[in-house]
């Protein structure tokens, strides 16, 4: 059976474009809204977010949209994860062929087939496996809403924030997302790991669950990448942002809180959309790092979005082999071909132009505002809205209310493209190619 059929990357399309436009005509109609109805234009933007699970808002979910328009947000959000999960998931079956021995042995064996792995029995493990993490995290969410809302807007919240943070989302019913829970470590646990669980995707957690299960699991190339490019990012964010921010917006705050926002902001930022500190109130340097953060993103196979954590390794470890005269890419005893650090280059030079043409386009379109407005300026702003969009990731410095109806389609083309383009891309650069190519003489020339 095959994976995706002759053209994946029209499915993809279709499949991301069809929802965000059924999506747009539901949350436009008189009974999504609360009070105001919901202008067309909103209504795409919104849709568009929760498809492509971004999390960036012209309106409050909470405030703006009926208990109907927040169930068609959570329900959008759900088929927009799960369709990144799956598509995403396919991708890596489909490059199993073209793997080492024992990577495909791995790989195989983690999805419980020791032949060509079929798109059914994968969609219903990535299925049963959102459903097992959105269920425990809706559950330990209750423990504390349970106190705080009625019994049945505790459910609901409970459920919403639980998918929503699974699905890297960032979605939230609270005008001011998370920020009321900046001192509850327990809630920022919970977030934590269901965004990190989320943003690893079913292939590594797939792979984890067998190690633990066996004890003798040996995991695939791909997945210690992962790993070890997710400790690495989170590690270092959230000591850089505990240093720059402990005089600055952790000044009033204990230290184990201090630590616990850091830590979660190094989370989100990779791409979830939550917050518990307000993104204006952060200094411009940690600002910075969480620009690279979200630009980054998530593991591949993943709800998560941005350039991806095993690109960033790819790329890093080129340079560290380079370097050290080597002519191989190498990590763990390992080899990593021509083709994917190739494909890594194409995919990181693909979104650094697609940001900088967007960041352009933003700035030509959108009327400069009063600078009392801002807290960081016009262009960090700006700059900052781009990449969260593209990184799918959903924080804001307060420039997505401010937004008129130029950079309302900006916005939206660019999460689009930000999630579906570079799927896309990736889909078309795995494999070997099938035209034949001309190739000529080589010659050298002077880099650096």
């Amino acid at each position: 059976m095959e994976l995706v059929g002759r053209r994946p990357e029209r499915r993809i399309l279709i499949y991301f474009l069809s929802a965000i436009l059924c999506g747009a005509v539901l949350l436009s109609l008189p009974v999504s809204a609360a009070e105001e109805p919901i202008a067309f234009i909103d209504a795409l933007f919104t849709s568009t977010s929760a498809v492509c699970v971004t999390g960036l808002i012209v309106l409050d979910t909470g405030k703006d949209f009926s208990l109907i328009g927040q169930i068609i947000i959570l329900f959008l959000i759900q088929i927009g994860g799960l369709g990144i999960m799956t598509f995403a998931s396919i991708l890596l079956a489909r490059l199993i062929p073209h793997l080492s021995f024992l990577d495909n042995l791995a790989l195989t064996k983690s999805l419980g087939s020791s032949k060509q792995i079929q798109v059914k029995i994968l969609l219903k493990a990535v299925i049963l496996t959102t459903a097992i993490f959105e269920f425990l995290g809706a559950i330990l969410i209750f423990l504390r809403f349970k106190s705080q809302f009625p019994l049945g807007e505790a459910i609901f919240n409970s459920i919403f924030h639980s998918v929503s943070a699974f699905c890297n989302a960032g979605f939230s019913t609270f005008s001011t997302s998370l920020e009321a829970y900046h001192n509850d470590i327990f809630i920022i646990l919970i977030f934590s790991v269901l965004i990190i669980c989320g943003g690893l995707g079913f292939l590594v957690l797939a792979e984890i669950g067998m190690r633990i299960k066996t004890g003798a699991y040996k995991l695939s190339l791909h997945s210690k990448l992962s790993l070890s490019a997710t400790a690495f990012l989170l590690l270092l964010g959230t000591l850089a942002i505990l240093f720059f921010e402990s005089g600055h917006a952790f000044e009033q705050t204990g230290t184990a809180q201090s630590v616990a926002n850091a830590f979660f902001q190094s989370v989100t930022a990779r791409t979830a959309g939550f917050n518990t500190i307000p993104q204006p109130g952060l200094s411009e340097i940690s600002l910075l790092l969480t620009m690279i953060l979200m630009f980054i993103g998530g593991c591949p196979g993943s709800t998560a979005g941005g350039i991806k954590t095993t690109t960033f390794a790819a790329l890093g470890l080129l340079a560290y082999n380079r370097l050290k005269g080597r002519t191989h890419v190498r990590a763990y005893n390992r080899s990593i071909s021509n083709d994917s650090v190739n494909s890594a280059i194409t995919v990181t030079l693909t979104a650094i132009t697609l940001v900088v043409i967007m960041l352009v386009a933003l700035m030509t379109l959108q009327e400069e505002p009063d600078m009392h407005g801002l807290a960081h300026g016009w262009f960090i702003s700006n700059a900052f809205e781009v990449i969260s969009a593209f990184g799918t990731v959903g924080l804001s410095l307060g420039t997505t209310n401010q937004l008129e109806t130029g950079g309302k389609i900006i916005i939206t083309i660019l999460m689009f493209l930000g999630r579906v383009g570079l799927l896309t891309l990736v889909f078309s650069l795995a494999g070997p190619s099938r035209h034949r190519e001309a190739v000529y003489l080589e010659e050298q020339i002077m880099i650096g």
